[in-house]
């Protein structure tokens, strides 16, 4: 609306002669200066929180639809309670817009939307990338849970020097590319081969299962390893069936799992039960003159368990690890009495040494060989 006003003093004359008319005019004078001029400055206010808000009032409430309305966190319009013009839920689409909160809080400060009638000039929407922002983080939790996945075992994709996850051959049978290693029983024909009813990958893992001291193993050659055979990191994972058998009172149950043939054997994965339950890890040859073994601190508890390696014959040293932990007190370097020799093979299978009361059952699977670098339990 326009007035003009040509001079005071007829200004005067027209409100002394006519004091309605008079009324009338400053009443539409005083509406107008509401609605026209301190719309701006309420914009002004917006900035209550943010960079929202600094927006000039005046042109043209586009607040809410302002630049892309990515409104979300922009709170601005707080503030903004400037003038009852600030049609931010008009034009202001900010709400609309302050959807992309729906990943974030944006969707809170999305507010500015309805508050924000700072003005017209509600720039609060620049406050609103917010919004986006939050979007965006919420993507990043998304994808840092499927980053959160642990590694597939078995072979696929490995670059081991050697990796055997014994899922290639026929259930009960020796799994291909190994040979029988007949044991000194009377049982030593029998009691090892690959089977479907546990792994702890793929479909299938090795099983040894009998009672009988001397028990057949199976064994690969290292040939194509060159070096590697004697100078590497070794893992294999393995469950013993719980219950597992006990020893008598006082007595003991010695079980190997795997070892290196050379001159001698060198038993890298062996174990010893107490009649309690316990057992402890040691490195053993044939005619027990070494090594070392640690405390009976480990249970055979029905579940899936890693045990590493690692041998150096030039050096003549040895380490060992469960899960993941060393054993330090098994760890040696330059002891002669350990016998390492060029090993030629890798003997994998239960043989025990003392007859237990009721058959032990264990499986083997996710056998690697490295010469890089440990391979741990993954």
């Amino acid at each position: 609306m326009r007035l003009s006003i040509r001079s005071a003093d007829a200004a005067d004359a027209r409100w002394t002669r006519l004091p309605c008319l008079g009324v009338l005019l400053l009443g539409l004078t005083v509406a107008c200066a509401k609605e026209a001029a301190p719309g701006g400055s309420g914009g002004s206010g917006g900035p209550a929180t943010g960079s929202g808000g600094t927006g000039n009032a005046g042109t043209g409430g586009s607040q809410g639809g302002g630049s892309g309305g990515s409104v979300g966190t922009g709170s601005a319009g707080t503030s903004g309670g400037a003038g009852t013009s600030g049609g931010a839920g008009t034009s202001g689409s900010a709400g609309t817009s302050g959807s992309a909160g729906t990943s974030g809080s944006a969707g809170t400060s999305g507010n500015a939307g309805t508050t924000g009638g700072a003005g017209t000039g509600g720039r609060a929407g620049t406050g609103g990338r917010g919004g986006s922002t939050g979007g965006t983080t919420g993507a990043g939790a998304a994808s840092g849970g499927a980053g959160g996945g642990t590694a597939a075992s078995g072979c696929a994709g490995k670059t081991y020097k050697f990796c055997e996850d014994f899922e290639t051959g026929t259930a009960g049978a020796i799994p291909t590319g190994w040979t029988a290693l007949n044991g000194f029983g009377s049982d030593s024909m029998k009691g090892v081969g690959l089977a479907t009813d546990q792994h702890h990958s793929g479909s299938m893992a090795l099983k040894s299962q009998s009672m009988v001291p001397g028990e057949e193993r199976i064994q690969r050659s290292l040939a194509a390893l060159g070096g590697t055979a004697t100078k590497h990191w070794g893992r294999i994972f393995y469950m013993v069936q719980s219950p597992a058998p006990r020893p008598a009172s006082g007595a003991v149950i010695h079980v190997t799992f795997a070892a290196l043939e050379g001159t001698t054997e060198n038993r890298i994965v062996d174990t010893v039960e107490a009649s309690n339950g316990t057992h402890q890890f040691l490195y053993n040859v044939p005619d027990d003159s070494c090594c070392n073994g640690s405390a009976y601190s480990w249970s055979f508890d029905d579940q899936w368990h890693c045990a590493e390696w690692y041998v150096d014959v030039s050096t003549q040293s040895y380490r060992f690890f469960t899960d993941n932990t060393e054993v330090t007190s098994l760890a040696f370097t330059g002891n002669a009495n350990a016998k390492m020799s060029n090993y030629t093979a890798l003997a994998v299978g239960a043989q025990f040494f003392q007859a237990p009361p009721t058959p032990f059952v264990i499986w083997f699977d996710d056998l690697a060989i490295d010469d890089v670098q440990q391979i741990h339990c993954q």
